[in-house]
């Protein structure tokens, strides 16, 4: 089988002990990922192989944090076999797809809408479903998957949810609206009165910058994450 690898530290080592258990280290169209950090190593390697089951390898010494890394590092010789012998299962995790002036983004996490400026709130409304929710001011909004409802989501007040897309609003000022779910297929629009905002996705570094009038439609992409559990 041929694997990629990601990760920030222990390159050559982990590409020594692929090798010795029969795989193939590829750079291109790998049949998995072997991911060794913790949750930012997760969101890099889908947005560098989307949809290509990962490995989700939890750095013990690292990475106090990784949610889906239920494999330590010091096991992953004896889960490098099983997965030779193909005794795994693959879960899939939904994600979420922005449009923005027919430009798609994708996220695992959660779509961000924030403001750029962090001394000056941005005004903008939601319309979820049909429903309105106008002349909001504050620092901006979060979309977020059942995978990302423990990250970001949750720092805004919301519950970590196991079915549908959540929605949390980020220090609105003189409005108190609690963040909740709504269904899967749910349509989201944000319309930017006043910015200028940034459009984000999960941790990635680049952004695109909303201005006044702008428009962002969320919705559950139709590809989704994958990752390789073993017993």
């Amino acid at each position: 089988m041929k694997v990629a690898i990601c990760s920030r530290i222990k390159g050559e080592e982990l590409r020594e002990t692929i090798l010795k258990h029969g795989f193939k280290v590829v750079n291109r169209e790998p049949e998995f990922v072997l991911s060794y950090g913790g949750d930012g190593t997760i969101l890099f390697s889908e947005r560098k192989y989307p949809s290509v089951p990962k490995l989700a390898i939890k750095d013990v010494k690292t990475s106090k944090i990784c949610r889906r890394c239920d494999i330590k590092s010091t096991d992953i010789r004896d889960v490098l076999k099983k997965v030779k012998l193909k005794k795994y299962k693959l879960l899939e995790e939904m994600k979420l797809e922005a449009d923005f002036k027919n430009k798609k983004i994708l996220a695992l996490n959660e779509i961000q809408i924030h403001n750029k400026l962090p001394t000056r709130a941005i005004r903008f409304s939601l319309q979820v479903n049909g429903k309105m929710f106008k002349k909001l001011v504050g620092d901006g909004v979060i979309v977020a998957t059942p995978f990302g409802s423990a990250a970001y989501y949750s720092s805004v007040g919301g519950k970590q949810f196991k079915s549908g897309i959540g929605i949390g609003f980020n220090n609105l000022y003189l409005r108190k609206i609690k963040s909740f779910v709504v269904p899967e297929n749910s349509k989201i629009e944000v319309m930017i009165g006043r910015g200028p905002a940034l459009l984000l996705a999960d941790n990635y570094e680049k952004f695109v910058e909303l201005k006044n009038g702008d428009i962002v439609k969320i919705k559950k992409a139709k590809e989704k994450a994958k990752f390789i559990l073993v017993d």
